[in-house]
């Protein structure tokens, strides 16, 4: 069965998108979990951020839930 895995990208847009802070939370057995998870972290993530620093970076969360590859044996 595929597997994902959900990460949290904290993003700049004040100028060239830029991306860093990659947060690795968990591994869901489905993509609609890990999207679900995924929006929830954002919005917990952002509210931990000072609202001046997000105003002036222009900062956001993008998710990532990308797909793990199972190795066959």
């Amino acid at each position: 069965m595929t597997k994902f895995i959900l990460i949290l990208h904290l993003c700049s847009f004040s100028g060239d998108p830029i991306c860093f802070d990659d947060q690795y939370v968990a591994e869901f057995e489905d993509h609609y979990s890990c999207v679900k998870v995924g929006y929830v972290k954002a919005y917990e993530s952002l509210n931990s951020l000072e609202i001046k620093e997000i105003n002036q970076r222009k900062l956001a969360i993008r998710i990532e839930c990308k797909e793990l590859k199972e190795e066959k044996i």
